[in-house]
């Protein structure tokens, strides 16, 4: 169950408005009333027909940006906020076309967060019984965790025991690792895998050393692979070091077998990633 939603304005002067934790909801100076576009989005499934036999061939789907609505209602003490001031507050991180960060808090899930840009504020500005629309489009439909998960091990050999690590998210999520040497003989292939290898692998020639470490991402737009010059500083781009069929890996909801493979010595691996949801 939700139980707190924060908002956070671009704008470096906005007012801060603090509401009392001990204090009853309908004394609230700013009340949110209703929530719209929490869900999980549509998707866009496309499909193609036939030329001469029934139904449609599938050709892909996606999912569109989010759209959430709030409904803010104005509570004026008289004493310090009034209308006016309340309006002038909502303004100051609701204002068309300016970012906004939304962080929502449950019973039952770690606090996530969504960026969005503010698409329209409705005002009924004559009504005895104000309230506030505020309609924000997520051009990344998905609730995103505020803290990451970081896990560390060590690398094993080909036909090793992987280890298991739980991903309570509800879509798929990429992640980071950072693999750095640890001892023995400096590798010439490391792989990162992510459950049965006969089904997708990701594998490339590349080492790590006492001044390089390697620096992998398979988070969606923030895709690369890299050797990072532990003195300088100095990023050699791996890309072109992937082995013919490697697919970027990714964590599914639940258990997952994870394991970093190199063909020499035994290095130590940082795994980062933040859960992602479709819906709260």
């Amino acid at each position: 169950m939700l139980t707190e939603v924060k908002a956070y304005s671009s704008w470096a002067s906005a007012p801060t408005l603090l509401l009392d934790q001990d204090g009853r909801p309908e004394t609230d100076l700013v009340q949110i009333r209703n929530i719209d576009g929490l869900e999980p989005v549509k998707a866009s499934v496309n499909t193609s027909l036939f030329g001469s036999v029934d139904g449609a061939a599938y050709t892909g789907a996606s999912v569109p940006g989010r759209n959430i609505v709030l409904t803010i209602h104005p509570n004026p003490d008289w004493h310090t906020w009034k209308y006016e001031d309340l309006r002038k507050l909502i303004y100051a991180y609701f204002m068309s076309k300016r970012p906004v960060r939304l962080v929502f808090y449950s019973d039952e899930d770690p606090p996530v967060e969504i960026l969005g840009i503010v698409e329209s504020v409705d005002n009924s500005i004559f009504s005895k019984d104000q309230e506030f629309n505020v309609s924000v489009i997520c051009p990344d439909p998905y609730f995103i965790s505020i803290d990451p998960k970081v896990i560390t091990g060590q690398t094993i050999r080909s036909g090793g025991a992987p280890a298991t690590i739980t991903y309570n998210g509800t879509v798929e999520t990429g992640f980071r690792v950072k693999v750095s040497f640890s001892s023995g003989t400096a590798p010439t292939t490391i792989g990162i895998q992510v459950g049965d290898p006969k089904v997708s692998y990701f594998n490339l020639t590349a080492t790590v050393g006492s001044t390089l470490y390697l620096d992998m991402s398979s988070v969606a737009m923030q895709k690369y692979i890299q050797n990072v010059s532990i003195g300088t500083g100095v990023i050699t781009n791996l890309l072109s070091k992937m082995q013919e069929g490697s697919t970027w890996p990714v964590f599914q909801p639940g258990d997952n077998h994870f394991s970093v493979i190199t063909d020499q010595g035994v290095q130590d691996w940082e795994l980062t990633f933040y859960e992602r949801f479709g819906g709260l």
